[in-house]
């Protein structure tokens, strides 16, 4: 069962109250990771996607793209972390973004969900 999240289809959204995390699975055949990103952080921020800053301030997304370029569980994991917007990203190459408030981040991870 998919959902929409600011706009862009995603197969699954998650939020781990705790450190204020939000989790999205998305369809790498349907969406591109860049497009994942910006519909979570948007989510995240209650905020438009057109408001938020540019991708490319924080990462090259022509690489991040090229480097998580549909990957799955069973060829291993490639991950790009960074930080935009005051929240650190984390992309996984099987379809996963996550997204922490940068003041949250030593206190909940990915491990919440």
């Amino acid at each position: 069962m998919s959902t929409t999240v600011a706009g862009v289809e995603v197969e699954s959204v998650e939020y781990a109250r705790r450190s204020g995390t939000v989790r999205t699975q998305f369809d790498q055949e349907t969406t591109s990771a860049n497009m994942a990103v910006i519909a979570t952080l948007a989510e995240m921020m209650d905020a438009d996607p057109s408001e938020l800053e540019p991708l490319y301030s924080a990462v090259d997304p022509d690489a991040l793209e090229s480097l998580l370029h549909v990957c799955s569980r069973k060829s291993g994991d490639t991950r790009v972390t960074f930080t935009h917007e005051g929240y650190t990203v984390t992309v996984h190459s099987y379809g996963v973004v996550t997204v922490t408030p940068q003041h949250n981040r030593s206190e909940g991870s990915e491990d919440d969900f």
